[in-house]
């Protein structure tokens, strides 16, 4: 493609160029030519004048001027005696003209370096309609062809180098504009090669123009089929999923609804309250997968909102018992009451849910864990702290990544949590954090928009 791409442009310029020397070497003839003209018609007038002032030293003045110039010299007085004749060809048909019209001037044609035609300029003696005489000079133009000849080899040289150098600059430009697109070419041709199928429908046609974009152009709709059809394979993939942990669930919920009467004066009714509350909220969040798995382009609820105190409660209710198995401790610290966030209650409960859960598997025996809320400028901001063994400078940044364990972490665990909770947050225009606390131990902070007064009035 480089090279069809250089060779046209080159070729473009070059035709430009070819024509503008071209122009300008017919103007260099014409005013070498007009020079020349002009210069020998100043001599004919020259012995014009001297054929009628002194015809004594005519003749010797035109013999010195023949053999000097080489320009043959023809006088004619007025009575049409042949004053001076050197070099001169009278029978020819041009001569013959100028001799007879001496007093009509014909401009000559420009000298070309091939020009093989002599070249006549006539001038009368005396003054029209008295002139009777006439002087003829037949013109050497060697010297003056040969001239032209090397302006046309310099102009030649000229152009020549700039077309090496367009070419120079064309080979430069054209591999910087085309290493970007063998670049993508390259890639999209790597991506397309571990595609497991190729994208159902109509095949894809080969758009007019060069092989290689058009090649490119067919590697891109290729693999943008194979990504939609990923995506919506995914969709399905997560509505088949919810639906199916959907029905159990219902049937556990049931269950326990069963039960409830049994455990109403037990001690274990608090927590059969809290089993039941974690099995509603699980069902939500499989409606809500289920709701969103069937729809192509899911959206944001229109003005989520919850109390970020509320729910960080709710979650020290759910996990204070599986801390305290743990022998860990799980408190909260809250700095401002009444704010409010502008992200779901059940999405801050599933990030929170997802910090809490590394906290009692990774900090470790003796560990304390704090939930903080605070606002910071326009922001409310949740925090889940704990002392415990914590995580290497390393590894810090690759813990939102998928699938990505720590060095650190036991068995079970898929690497997706905090991955997720990241992209929940984001999703919501929320900021997501993990930082090392101090002195030991992990901080990971959620922040999202607060919602200020004049919202919650219109609201």
């Amino acid at each position: 493609m480089r090279v069809r791409l250089v060779t046209s442009f080159t070729l473009l310029a070059a035709i430009c160029m070819i024509c503008f020397a071209t122009g300008i070497g017919y103007a260099i003839a014409g005013s070498r030519t007009q020079g020349l003209v002009i210069a020998r018609i100043q001599d004919a007038n020259r012995f014009a004048a001297m054929a009628s002032a002194s015809p004594g030293v005519l003749e010797a003045t035109a013999q010195s001027y023949y053999e000097q110039t080489g320009n043959g010299l023809l006088v004619i007085a007025n009575s049409g005696r042949v004053m001076v004749d050197l070099g001169v060809d009278r029978g020819n048909q041009r001569v013959v003209e100028v001799t007879t019209n001496a007093h009509q001037f014909v401009p000559p044609e420009p000298l070309y370096p091939w020009t093989e035609r002599p070249m006549i300029v006539a001038q009368p003696i005396g003054t029209w309609p008295q002139a009777g005489g006439v002087v003829v000079i037949a013109i050497s133009t060697e010297a003056t062809r040969h001239g032209i000849a090397d302006s046309w080899i310099q102009l030649g040289c000229v152009t020549l180098t700039a077309i090496l150098v367009f070419l120079a600059l064309a080979l430069g430009v054209a591999g910087w504009i085309l290493r970007p697109v063998s670049k993508l070419l390259r890639e999209v041709g790597a991506l397309t090669s571990t595609l497991p199928v190729r994208a159902h429908g109509a095949p894809t046609r080969r758009a007019a123009g060069p092989p290689e974009i058009a090649e490119l152009a067919v590697g891109v709709q290729t693999v943008t089929r194979a990504v939609a059809e990923l995506a919506a394979a995914e969709r399905q993939l997560v509505a088949d999923t919810a639906h199916s942990l959907r029905n159990p669930l219902a049937a556990l919920a049931v269950r326990l609804q069963a039960l409830r009467p049994m455990v109403a004066h037990d001690e274990a009714a608090a927590t059969f309250v809290g089993v039941v509350s974690e099995v509603d909220r699980l069902s939500q969040l499989l409606d809500g997968l289920l709701s969103n798995g069937g729809e192509a382009g899911s959206t944001v609820p229109a003005a989520p909102r919850c109390d970020p105190v509320v729910v960080v409660r709710e979650r020290i209710d759910a996990w204070l018992d599986a801390y305290v198995r743990a022998g860990m401790t799980l408190t909260s610290d809250t700095v401002d009451e009444g704010l409010i966030a502008t992200v779901p209650a059940s999405v801050l409960s599933q990030v929170l849910d997802v910090a809490l859960s590394n906290s009692v598997r990774y900090a470790g025996r003796d560990a304390r864990t704090v939930i903080s809320v605070g606002r910071e400028c326009e922001s409310v901001v949740v925090s889940v702290s704990d002392n415990g063994i914590g995580v290497s400078a390393d590894e810090l940044d690759q813990l939102t990544t998928r699938f990505f364990r720590g060095a650190q972490a036991t068995s079970g665990g898929s690497g997706l949590g905090m991955s997720i909770a990241a992209t929940l947050v984001t999703q919501y225009g929320g900021l997501f954090f993990v930082d090392i606390a101090e002195p030991h131990g992990l901080v990971v902070t959620a922040s999202f928009p607060v919602v200020t007064a004049a919202e919650l009035t219109v609201g």
